[in-house]
């Protein structure tokens, strides 16, 4: 399988490293794996006869990879080579349009190429349509590293529930606000310097607002309701409170009634993000940057995932969403 790679930020180059250091087990799964490709924002490198990963996945920036890279060069320049059989895009999200991981997932499905994305913006703005592109053109769309980094919900549903209608969910969407008011639980931390420790942790998006107003989580919510649901709802759909006006004194009287507050983001008729009350035995409680997603069905009843949730452990998704096209696209014997 030819693999190209769009993106090389935080996650683009920890796939690379990923796919270096498992190399055994991808061929033992596809013998003929190899990334052809790798674009950023200002070029790409591109071999059809494969890619050194060793030596990618030591360099920063593409353009430290010598010989290869053609600075200026689009990433539809690679996708419309036709020689790739996958696409991994990786991306920064952006809600408001999409933009350049839609037009850049619209190109490769229309080539009949098949992809896999962690990158929310997307899917929270054309879910329907993507996913009825990928269909028309008999292609898989992957997305497992959107929702909750490495807790394997979509997977789950997708292999494991086929027979349940999924009624409701319930979930921490968001380690960034999950760690914010574990700190002023356990801590009594104000919400201003948690908020400070989460920046200089590494843990906020660019901009803390999408965090700490519940924007992040409002954007899970639309995937996992569209994906899991069948709905067909928008960012706008999503009535959204965040955690600024929660106070230690809150938190206090909460902790005393054995209540701790957690960003709820919850999925039936309704999909609400905002801070909720959560008994501290209930599964959903979890503390640090920890993700939880509660699942009820019709036959399964009740199911409730833990995991980390952003960062290098969202690798571990978009590598198994990589495998899992290799293996439901490989020949038969």
């Amino acid at each position: 399988m030819n693999v190209i790679i769009v993106g090389f930020g935080f996650i683009g180059r920890k796939l690379v490293r990923a796919f270096y250091k498992k190399i055994d087990l991808i061929r033992n799964v596809d013998a003929s794996f190899k990334v052809i490709g790798v674009s950023d924002s200002k070029g790409y490198l591109y071999d059809s006869k494969g890619l050194d990963l060793e030596r990618l996945s030591y360099v920063k920036r593409l353009s430290e990879y010598s010989g290869k890279y053609r600075e200026g060069g689009s990433t539809e320049e690679i996708i419309e080579k036709g020689e790739a059989d996958l696409m991994v895009e990786a991306t920064p999200t952006n809600i408001n349009d999409g933009e350049p991981g839609l037009s850049f997932i619209k190109a490769a499905l229309k080539k009949g190429i098949h992809v896999v994305t962690s990158n929310k913006g997307p899917l929270v703005v054309a879910f329907k349509e993507l996913t009825s592109l990928a269909e028309k053109n008999d292609c898989l769309l992957l997305y497992e590293g959107t929702v909750a980094g490495a807790v394997p919900v979509f997977s789950l549903v997708r292999k494991c529930l086929q027979g349940d209608i999924i009624r409701r969910i319930v979930g921490i969407l968001n380690g960034t606000t999950n760690y914010i008011l574990s700190r002023m639980y356990f801590e009594g931390t104000s919400f201003e310097l948690a908020l400070k420790e989460a920046r200089e942790r590494g843990l906020t998006e660019r901009d803390p607002s999408y965090d700490v107003d519940g924007i992040d989580a409002a954007c899970k919510a639309v995937i996992l309701a569209n994906a899991l649901m069948n709905r067909n709802v928008k960012f706008e759909d999503v009535k959204r409170t965040g955690i600024r006006r929660v106070t230690q004194e809150a938190i206090s009287l909460a902790k005393k009634s054995k209540f701790a507050i957690k960003l709820i983001s919850t999925i039936d008729k309704h999909i609400e993000v905002s801070p909720k009350l959560v008994p501290i035995n209930h599964p959903l409680c979890v503390h640090g940057t920890l993700n939880a997603i509660h699942i009820e069905t019709d036959l399964a009843r009740e199911i409730t995932l833990i995991g980390h949730g952003a960062g290098e452990e969202t690798v571990s998704a978009v590598l198994n969403d990589v495998l899992t096209v290799m293996k439901e696209t490989a020949s038969p014997i």
